[in-house]
Formats: C-alpha cells, structure tokens, sequence
C-alpha cells in the first residue's frame, strides 16, 4: 500500500527537479500529490541574498493562509528572477513554496498546513549532493542553512519522515570519506538507483538552469561517466555510485546535524544568529559578501571563446573531462542573467560539440 506523501527539495533550487523524478521512481512507494521548494536562487539569477518569501512574489495561488502555490506566471517582484516558475511546466505535481520567514516553526506549520490541505500522511525529503548529513565541522561544508531548516521543521511537524539523499558528493561540499562516514553512520539503504528514462522528461531544463548538482545527477543517470570541474575549482568525479539514492533516518541525521540547533527558531534571522553560533557566518552572509564585492559584469563576445579554449585544454591536460556551464561563466565573469544567457547562446554557436548541458565538454 502506498502512502500518500508530499516531497520536499531540501535545498530549493534545482533540489525540486530531483524531488519531482523520485516522486515518479518511487511511485510504487509512494503516492506524490505536491512538491515543496524554497525560492532560494544562485545571485547570477536573483541578485537578492538568502530565500524569497511569499510576499516577495505576485502570481502565487492561494490554497491556505499558509500555503502558497507557485504558477508558470509568478514572478518575483523587483530586479531577479526565481527559477520556481519556469520549472512548474515539468512537474506533474502542484509545486508549493516554503517560506522561511517562521523560522523552524513556521516553516513546521506550512508542512502540518500541506497535509491537511493535500491530505497527505508522510513527507519526503529531498537531498542532492549529501551536505543535509554534515555535522557542521566540515572544512567544505558551503551552504548548510537550508538543508539543516527543512530538517529540523521536518521533525518538528511529527509527521512521518523519510530522508532520501541522492547524487551523494555531486555538491562538491564534503569529502567521499566524510560522506562514507556520515552514510554508514545513520544506518543508510539504498532504495533505488536512476536512469536514462527517469530524467529524460527533465533533460532540457538544464538548457537555462544553473543547477550543478542536480544537472550532474542527470548526466550521471544518462551514463555520463569522468571528472568535472565546477565552481570554485572543484573537482567531482562522476561515477556509478552517483545514481544511487539513499534513504537514512532523518531523526538521527537531524541529531548530530546543525538542525539541532533551529528546532525552536522562530525567525530567519534567529537561524542565521544560530548557524553563525557554530560556523562564524551564515549562508546569507556569504552571499552579502559577494554582492558588496561589487564584481564587474562582461557581456560575451567572440573573443571569450578565445579565453574558454586556452582554459578547457589546460583543464583537458589536468585530466578535467568537462566543466559545468556554471563554471564557465563563473570563468568568464558573464555574471547576471542576460549575460549568462549570451553566453550559453555563444557557445550554442560557435561551440555546438562542446555543450552538453549542465556540462561543457573539454
């Protein structure tokens, strides 16, 4: 008998692309009727720091006072755009958005409000990459605040919970070894393992989203195999253990994890004081810096692909197979949306062979 459930990306972002194929991988599981997402986007995208809220929006539906749906025609209100509504065509599923505004509780009482509303009796959770298991010590650990406030509202709503991770390492966050550890720890089992024909209806969202880990779980379940260069210089190695999904016991996770410390928070503010508390700095304040950094934007011209060239062969020479499209306007500063666009139109054009994406081939 299959429970009816509602799946949450953990992450947002492209964490709801990963949600969506599991919901349909596991339909003998489960009987998937909505997906939750935060509207939390990289800054060449949405150039506000940290995650967008309902009144940030115009063209959500209403279901509840706290429930929100997001439609193909939302759009977030200022400069930015949120990669929420152009994903709304590739889901069989209404696609809720979270607000973190509550903090831990309520956030807790938007997921009691969704399965009321949708009638449901479990909640999936949906992790890509592996860094919702980090204690917070990690030296890699980058983008924890998310995660760890899904999981801890999570606990707090006392609805049934299954913590499912896929694409283990693809974030580039903690180390094999750390996530080996950490897997073994909280007694995983593997549930289910990807394939071509469960992402082909996603495959072409990767044409505009800057999603690396979920883009390279897709590739990875197409059978991509070799080493790719993302953000910041890191290095992932994409191999068969990448389409495996895990399922782990979300209360021991959310235990020995930084969730621990938001079960009580009331506000985002109050997960940031929380998380700066173990870290030094939230995931906000990293964004912050960036903007106050002031980096000069540069329109692609042809001369860029001169540049990209000279750098895809030295990576060719590292033994690099790819680089991610992310890292490649990373490389080339074609920072801001209209900018990132030219760029993937660029090498559409001049370099046809080269574009896989979410890949770039060297």
């Amino acid at each position: 008998m299959t429970s009816k459930a509602i799946a949450i990306a953990t992450g947002g972002g492209g964490d709801v692309v990963t949600a969506s194929v599991l919901a349909a991988k596991l339909r003998h599981r489960f009987d998937v009727v909505a997906i939750m997402s935060y509207s939390w986007d990289r800054l060449i995208i949405d150039p506000t720091p940290g995650p967008r809220g309902r009144g940030d929006f115009d063209g959500l539906t209403g279901h509840h006072e706290l429930i929100a749906e997001v439609t193909e025609s939302a759009r977030l209100r200022g400069p930015g755009w949120s990669t929420l509504p152009p994903l709304v065509p590739y889901l069989a599923r209404p696609l809720l958005l979270m607000d973190p505004a509550g903090g831990a509780i309520g956030l807790a009482a938007q997921f009691h409000a969704a399965s009321q509303v949708f009638g449901v009796d479990a909640l999936i959770l949906v992790d890509v990459g592996g860094d919702i298991l980090a204690e917070g010590h990690e030296a890699g650990l980058r983008s924890p605040l998310a995660d760890s406030l899904t999981l801890a509202a999570a606990i707090q709503s006392e609805l049934p919970l299954h913590l499912l991770i896929a694409g283990v390492g693809l974030d580039g966050e903690l180390t094999p070894p750390e996530l080996c550890t950490l897997l073994r720890r909280q007694g995983s089992a593997a549930v289910v393992e990807l394939g071509a024909a469960d992402v082909s209806m996603v495959a072409e969202v990767w044409n505009w989203h800057p999603s690396e880990a979920n883009g390279l779980l897709c590739v990875a379940a197409e059978g991509w195999r070799g080493k790719v260069e993302t953000q910041r210089d890191a290095l992932i190695s994409i191999t068969d253990d990448a389409t495996v999904v895990y399922e782990v016991d979300a209360s021991g996770v959310a235990a020995h994890s930084l969730a621990a410390d938001l079960f009580d928070t009331i506000s985002l503010e109050q997960v940031e004081q929380r998380i700066r508390a173990r870290r030094g700095y939230s995931d906000i304040d990293t964004e912050r810096s960036r903007l106050s950094a002031h980096r000069e934007q540069r329109t692609p011209t042809v001369d860029t692909i001169g540049d990209i060239d000279r750098y895809a062969h030295a990576a060719s020479r590292r033994g690099v197979n790819a680089l991610t499209i992310r890292r490649v306007i990373e490389l080339t500063g074609a920072v801001g949306a209209n900018a990132g666009d030219a760029l993937r139109d660029l090498l559409r054009r001049e370099r046809p062979s080269n574009m896989r994406p979410p890949l770039y081939l060297v």
